[in-house]
């Protein structure tokens, strides 16, 4: 098991939060990213991390998040821990989720707009009239 320390925590939330965008345009394959990652915790700390163990305890620490918003919801079969509620503030952020774009802001503003209009929600057309007189008469 590696034994992480806070500033080598500190630098790995960094570097994601202030490459956000980055890690997202790379798609499917962010081994260089993580890679990348860990070579500045070496580098600043003499260790030696890898990406894939970057990658890794950054999950976790999102995971752990999780866990706290569980925990304070009230759900029972979770618990605290140290990771969550040391990084919890920093983590209702969400900096790790992928940025808006101009195609989700339109898309955002055509919902809001729908929703406000009262258009979308149930989709389901209305019936017929002909349906409309034979549900009567099955209630009568």
């Amino acid at each position: 098991m590696v034994e992480w320390t806070d500033a080598q925590i500190r630098i790995l939330i960094d570097e994601r939060r202030n490459r956000n965008e980055e890690y997202h345009n790379l798609g499917r394959n962010q081994t260089e990213f993580w890679a990348s990652v860990a070579t500045k915790i070496n580098r600043d700390h003499n260790t030696s991390f890898n990406g894939y163990q970057c990658k890794e305890k950054f999950m976790n620490l999102v995971r752990d998040y999780n866990s706290m918003c569980e925990y304070m919801a009230g759900n029972r079969k979770t618990r605290r821990s140290r990771m969550g509620t040391q990084y919890f503030n920093e983590f209702r952020t969400h900096f790790w989720g992928r940025p808006e774009d101009d195609f989700d802001r339109i898309r955002n503003i055509n919902s809001s707009n729908r929703r406000r209009r009262g258009i979308g929600g149930n989709n389901t057309p209305a019936p017929s009239i002909g349906e409309n007189r034979r549900s009567r008469r099955s209630l009568l």
